[in-house]
């Protein structure tokens, strides 16, 4: 990063341009790294609640699959054995 980083002394550098705009404009450096450490953080938050949903819905898919097979195990009256070849075939599926 030019100028610093924003764990540095407050340092504003203010650019004025006048020349060509009809009114004043002035920008803080000093704003915009503040502002990109917030979106940073920010973003931080969003990849934690992320990665959290991710791993929701992985064991939900699971929980989800274990009934499927459940459910036709009963209703086709599979033995264990069956049940459990079945499962590690769905699962090698996947992958």
């Amino acid at each position: 990063m030019h100028g610093g980083s924003a764990d540095s002394p407050r340092t504003n550098i203010n650019i004025s341009m006048t020349d060509d705009f009809p009114s004043t404009k002035i920008i803080s450096i000093t704003d915009i790294i503040e502002q990109k450490v917030r979106k940073q953080k920010e973003l931080e938050g969003y990849e934690t609640q992320l990665e959290d949903l991710k791993r929701k819905k992985f064991w939900i898919e699971k929980e989800i699959q274990l009934a499927e097979f459940i459910i036709s195990a009963v209703q086709n009256e599979i033995t264990p054995k069956a049940f459990i070849n079945a499962l590690i075939k769905a699962e090698l599926k996947k992958e």
